[in-house]
Formats: C-alpha cells, sequence, structure tokens
C-alpha cells in the first residue's frame, strides 16, 4: 500500500526536481558555498584578529626590536646586546628584580592561602549568604588598583591614618608604614593580599560545588573531620583552579606597578625598598628617557614570567578530572 506524502516531503521533491533542472547561478554557487563553509566566522573575528596584529603582535616586535638599539632625538642606532650587558651588571636592576621576587613570592601564595580558607567557610554556609559574601570580597576587585592605591596610603598615612589611629588607642607609636624602608614592601604587600583576595575566593568557591559529594561522604564515614576532609579531598582536587590561580596571579602580580607608583614611588631609600621590575621600565623609559633601555628590561621581565610560569605548570600541573 503507498504512503501518502505530506506537503513538507512534496515540497522537498519538487525542489529537487528543479534544483535537476535549473543550472545553479554563479551567485548561487556562492551563496552555497558561503552556507557549507565557515567563511562567515572568519569575517566576524576579523577586527579582533587585526586588534591582535597590530596591537599585540607587532607591539612585542617593536619592543624587541627597541632593544637592540638607542634612541637620539628620534633617531635610532643599533646597539646590539649593549643595553643586556648593562642590565645584567647593574646592580639598581638586580635589586628591583629581588623587590619583585619577594613582593611575588609573599602576595601570590598568601593570597591564596587566604582565599582557600575563606572559601572553605563561605561554600558551608547557605546559598544565600555564599552569594553574600561572595559579593563582598569580589567588590573590591571591581574597584581600580589607583583608587585602592589612594585609599591605602590614607590609611598608612603616618599622621592621620586610620591604622595608626587604632594602634594608638592601644598605647602603640605612629608607625611610618610607608617612609621607613623596613615596613614599605610589607604594606604593600598586605594592602595587595587584602585587596586581591575576592577574584580568588569566587573561582574556589565555584569549583568546590563541582567537588562530588559522595567523596567527602565517604571520608566522613572514615572518621575525618571538617579540616581532615578539607586538605586531603577539597585542597587535593582543587588542584587544577589553584594552579590557574598561580600562573595567573604570578603573571600579574611580576608586573606590578600602580601600587608602587602612587603610595611609594620606588622608595624609600637607594637602592628603592620597593623599586620593582615594572617601576624601573617606567622610570627608564620616562624619567631617564632610555627607551632602548626599558625595551630590553621588558624583554628581560617576559623571559623571567615565562621561566616562572613553565615551572609552576611542572610543579602543580595535575591530570585529576571529577
Amino acid at each position: 500500500m503507498a504512503q501518502s506524502k505530506t506537503p513538507y516531503s512534496m515540497a522537498a521533491d519538487v525542489q529537487q526536481v528543479r534544483s535537476r533542472r535549473e543550472p545553479p547561478t554563479p551567485l548561487g554557487r556562492i551563496r552555497d558555498e558561503i552556507r557549507r563553509s565557515n567563511k562567515w566566522a572568519y569575517l566576524f573575528i576579523t577586527p579582533l584578529l587585526l586588534d591582535f596584529l597590530i596591537f599585540t603582535v607587532y607591539m612585542v616586535i617593536s619592543v624587541v626590536a627597541l632593544a637592540f638599539q638607542e634612541i637620539y632625538y628620534g633617531q635610532s642606532e643599533w646597539v646590539g646586546l649593549r643595553h643586556f650587558e648593562w642590565i645584567f651588571k647593574d646592580p639598581q636592576f638586580w635589586n628591583a628584580m629581588k623587590n619583585t621576587l619577594i613582593y611575588t613570592i609573599i602576595v601570590v601564595p598568601g593570597g591564596i592561602l587566604l582565599a582557600l580558607i575563606l572559601s572553605e567557610f563561605i561554600f558551608r554556609r547557605s546559598q544565600r549568604v555564599q552569594v553574600f559574601y561572595k559579593s563582598a570580597y569580589y567588590l573590591p576587585s571591581v574597584v581600580s588598583t589607583a583608587i585602592l592605591a589612594l585609599v591605602w596610603s590614607w590609611i598608612y598615612n603616618p599622621f592621620y591614618g586610620i591604622l595608626n589611629f587604632f594602634l594608638s588607642i592601644f598605647g602603640v607609636e605612629p608607625v611610618s608604614w610607608l617612609t621607613n624602608p623596613k615596613n614599605a614592601m610589607l604594606s604593600i604587600i598586605l594592602m595587595s593580599i587584602i585587596s586581591g583576595v575576592g577574584v580568588s575566593v569566587v573561582f574556589l568557591t565555584a569549583a568546590m560545588g563541582g567537588i562530588p559529594p559522595e567523596l567527602h561522604d565517604a571520608a566522613k564515614i572514615d572518621g575525618a573531620g571538617n579540616w581532615a576532609r578539607f586538605w586531603s579531598v577539597t585542597v587535593p582536587l582543587l588542584r587544577p583552579t589553584l594552579l590557574y590561580l598561580f600562573v595567573v596571579g604570578f603573571i600579574s602580580n611580576f608586573q606590578v606597578f600602580e601600587q608602587i607608583y602612587i603610595m611609594t614611588q620606588g622608595g624609600p631609600g637607594y637602592p628603592g625598598a620597593t623599586e620593582t621590575v615594572g617601576y624601573l621600565i617606567y622610570s627608564s623609559a620616562f624619567t631617564s628617557l632610555n627607551l632602548g633601555l626599558a625595551a630590553a628590561q621588558s624583554v628581560v621581565l617576559f623571559f623571567a614570567i615565562l621561566v616562572f610560569s613553565v615551572i609552576q605548570f611542572r610543579v602543580f600541573a595535575s591530570e585529576v578530572e571529577y
């Protein structure tokens, strides 16, 4: 018994017969080719691709080329490796590298450890409470670093700062937080840890929500307490997230500049107690007007970040999936 055709199938047959009888026009062939291909995707990503090529690739190549040149009143002279030789013999550069390493090594692990503990406390609460605390901790991350640095400069002010005011209640003498070489770097580190913990809290609490509860239930049956389950179950399964936070945090903090520029100008003392490589590059380019040296310092900073990032991937990389 023949099956009756639906209107849709009849229309498809008519279109098929028509396509056989009528040869496609050049415009129709182009239209069909575009429909079958993904060429439209390339058209849509062209602006972003041009932006990347012009403002990233071209700029990086220009900086690398500039590192081998000396600029005199708009004219350049090829000097080879002279800038790099000067960098590796310059005690000011090594002081800046030391300060940068100290800052980064304390801020990144300290901030992640604090965020890890806060995330554990927040994750145990109800969903509404979690949203409130995550928003509260994330809020300082929305504010620009320049504004945060100005606020903390007022907090650290030795005469009318709120921090010295609270210390005076307990009979402590005013402390020179930013003008004493022994306190300046620690003060900036404290500011960076407290102000930057919000992003890590959001990432870690989200990652904790993806851990199967059966793993915690099994550990609880075995007699593990809350903190034992946290360190033995939660933290190992957070290694992919921790790796991301370590690498991104290291890259961003190794380029620290705004806090130093606004709060201490690389000082106090000489060599500067808070002078970092990022601030030294700024000083070489815009204070000393030595663009070639600043470019060479940028290249060295890039390779330093690259080496330390690879080391972190080797140490913290994990193939755990859950």
